[in-house]
């Protein structure tokens, strides 16, 4: 009994000293253009492109090795569809490259 007791003491505390920030109205400013530096950007947009991709590339690698091979496995299967992401995302940074010259 007295360890519930405490924990609902220290729980009580917690929360009356996070109550100021639960209070407090915050103004939010939008991000400006030169906020993040130009390779992080690339680098966001290029992580976006990999892993929404993969839902979409691992169950057409696994029917394209299906129909290649009998015996395709997770790793392999996994595998080929990492490997078409990662070329899609570099050639989204490689077009991105050539249309800002």
């Amino acid at each position: 009994m007295k360890k519930l007791i405490c924990i609902l003491v220290l729980l009580c505390l917690c929360f009356t000293f996070a109550l100021p920030a639960f209070c407090a109205t915050f103004e939010f400013e939008p991000y400006s253009k030169d906020e993040f530096p130009k390779w992080a950007l690339n680098l966001r947009r290029a992580e976006s492109l990999f892993f929404g991709g993969l839902p979409i590339a691992f169950p057409v690698s696994a029917l394209a090795l299906g129909l290649f091979k009998q015996n395709a496995d997770f790793k392999t299967t996994l595998a080929v569809a990492c490997s078409i992401t990662a070329v899609i995302a570099l050639v989204d940074y490689i077009i991105g490259v050539i249309n800002e010259n």
